[in-house]
């Protein structure tokens, strides 16, 4: 997609339309990286460290509603994606976009708020089971990133992109961490 967190209509059509393949191929991945995360939480929860654990359950859980909301995420680029092809009318296209980027986000947005939520208390969980060391810092430097990074876009004009493009990079390696923490205390 063009730009994390833009609600542009025309913007998102715009730059859609201009590699609608690209968008295509990013749906498919994040439509498969969702349905990996499942087994990952099944096994993340199985691990001795977490199993028996209510906050292992209760932030799996979490982080599995979260996991919907990617993939929620991905249905919204693809109708994107859907919009821009040859032969739609781009005009009749912006009332449905529009809705979707306003108001229907509030389907969404608790959702993606629990992915990064669910992220975060399962790495404390982890963490606080002994199971991973990293995680929870860098899922908190994500959030700082998130947070000084949107004052650095509004006072000094910093690139969205760039702001974008960290937070997810820490929140991913975060969740990585995470995985190979409790791989180890498995193995």
């Amino acid at each position: 997609m063009p730009l994390p967190g833009t609600t542009d209509v025309a913007f998102i059509l715009e730059q859609v339309g201009l590699t609608p393949d690209r968008v295509y191929w990013s749906v498919v991945i994040q439509l498969l990286s969702s349905a990996l995360f499942v087994p990952a939480l099944v096994g993340l929860c199985s691990v001795t460290p977490l199993r028996g654990s209510g906050h292992g359950f209760a932030a799996a859980t979490l982080f599995g509603v979260g996991v919907t909301g990617l993939a929620a995420d991905a249905i919204y680029h693809l109708v994107a994606y859907e919009m821009v092809l040859p032969g739609v009318s781009r005009e009749a296209m912006v009332p449905v976009m529009t809705r979707l980027q306003g108001p229907d986000l509030v389907l969404v947005a608790p959702q993606l708020v629990a992915l990064l939520g669910g992220g975060a208390y399962l790495a404390w969980s982890a963490a606080r089971a002994g199971a991973a060391r990293w995680a929870p810092r860098l899922m908190a430097l994500a959030l700082a990133a998130a947070v000084a990074g949107g004052a650095c876009v509004r006072v000094f004009g910093l690139e969205r992109r760039f702001v974008a493009v960290t937070v997810l990079a820490l929140w991913s390696l975060a969740v990585a961490e995470l995985g190979a923490g409790l791989w180890r205390v498995r193995s």
